[in-house]
């Protein structure tokens, strides 16, 4: 889970800009005790209108971890995450954050431009006692980064030279990990980076864009316990399906195409994938008093299939400790199936945690997000720097017994688009 981050110098942030998910105590199953006496809130919720930055913050955060954990193989490559504030974009960006993994704390703070980590630090708490991981510093473009080892990871010297030979200007230490085989002694340094990679994700869940619905629902079938959750929610849903199933469709192939995919000179494997007979597909079984039926996945509405994508964070959510970052959450959803779907995320899960975008404002009247302010931020573009400010929910000093979603509502908590005339006049 993640404790702080902030971020400055990045895409609409230009001064620091921070979120903090501590929470004063056990308030609700909305926050996990992550450590003794250590409360975070399991949720987070952005709102803000149309370019204002909220799912800038959500990438700062996914930046965060994929520069601590990717390594380069070339020293002249660009660090592709680099995106600076359009009035500060030859300063460098800064991050912090501080997060668990594996029940430990760590902090990590980053400076860097389009082509060097400028600095790093990690530091950790293996018996709730802050330590140095590893602390290093660009000397220049072609000099060995200075980097500075923590006494308490007993690093053999031999290990330390190797990883300052196999650490570029371009990434992080501990991406090393990805590029080398090393000694038993670097377990700490593997433990973390393994962590991370498994458990910490890309916004809308790593591959989860590039995977099909029919690939997400044929690796749920083949896990019998995931596949159980599948059809527990998809039936809890109310969208008439009680089960589903993997099928194989024929293929039409016209024969044109055939003839040219013979011509060209591409490996076989691919030819038979191209000119494959049939086709991965999945049927839903519907229910009614007449007797229960087959509908195709094409025949399914666009509600359901992005149900069926979310569904498989959520499953991750409630049965390990994972962090996801969800933006508009609630597009393409009725506001009852989304509000039911966070409450299953929250009566579930232990030690997750889930940051969203989200334009449902009515989550702002449920009792148990009133209650817990904290779990909401409101962001808006400064009007004088075009820069993203984010205030979190608990504090603007609004009395208990007042309305967070009515405050929102009237302009008091900011974050809402300023709309103009809905007159039009195309005579100037």
């Amino acid at each position: 889970m993640i404790r702080d981050f902030w971020v400055k110098n990045y895409l609409s942030i230009r001064d620091k800009q921070e979120l903090n998910f501590l929470a004063k105590g056990p308030a609700s199953e909305l926050v996990a005790e992550i450590s003794e006496g250590v409360f975070v809130y399991k949720l987070c919720i952005l709102y803000g209108s149309n370019a204002s930055g909220k799912s800038n913050m959500l990438i700062a955060l996914n930046e965060v971890f994929r520069l601590l954990i990717m390594p380069k193989s070339d020293a002249a490559k660009e660090i592709g995450g680099y995106f600076p504030f359009a009035l500060t974009r030859n300063e460098p960006t800064e991050m912090h954050v501080s997060f668990y993994a594996n029940g430990i704390r760590y902090d990590y703070e980053v400076a860097f431009n389009k082509r060097f980590v400028l600095s790093e630090t990690l530091y950790y708490y293996p018996r709730n006692s802050k330590a140095l991981f590893y602390e290093r510093t660009f000397i220049g473009e072609n000099v060995q980064a200075d980097i500075k080892f923590g006494s308490s990871l007993k690093l053999q010297v031999k290990t330390q030279q190797s990883i300052r030979e196999n650490t570029l200007n371009n990434h992080s230490v501990l991406a090393v990990c990805r590029k080398m085989a090393l000694t038993e002694d670097i377990k700490p340094f593997s433990v973390l980076h393994k962590w991370i990679t498994n458990n910490y994700h890309d916004v809308d869940g790593d591959d989860n864009k590039e995977r099909g619905i029919v690939e997400i629902l044929k690796d749920a079938y083949s896990v019998e316990k995931k596949r159980q959750f599948f059809n527990q929610m998809l039936q809890k849903a109310d969208l008439n399906i009680i089960d589903y199933k993997p099928v194989l469709e024929d293929r039409f192939i016209p024969q044109d195409f055939r003839e040219r995919v013979m011509q060209e000179s591409i490996p076989e494997e691919m030819k038979e994938a191209l000119l494959r007979p049939t086709k991965d597909s999945v049927y839903f079984v519907n229910h009614s008093a007449n007797g229960s039926f087959d509908i195709a996945l094409g025949l399914q509405s666009k509600g359901t299939l992005k149900y069926i994508r979310i569904l498989d964070v959520l499953y991750d959510l409630i049965t390990n400790e994972h962090v996801y970052y969800l933006d508009e959450l609630g597009e393409d959803l009725h506001y009852d199936l989304l509000f039911y779907y966070l409450n299953v995320f929250l009566f579930n899960s232990n030690k997750s945690q889930l940051i969203i975008t989200s334009q449902e404002t009515a989550l702002l009247s449920q009792d148990i997000i009133n209650d817990n302010r904290g779990v909401v931020w409101f962001v808006e573009k400064n009007r004088e720097t075009a820069s993203s400010e984010y205030s979190r929910g608990d504090s603007f000093g609004l009395h208990k017994n007042l309305s967070l979603y009515n405050s929102y509502r009237i302009g008091r908590l900011g974050a809402k688009p300023e709309l103009g005339s809905i007159f039009v006049n195309l005579e100037e």
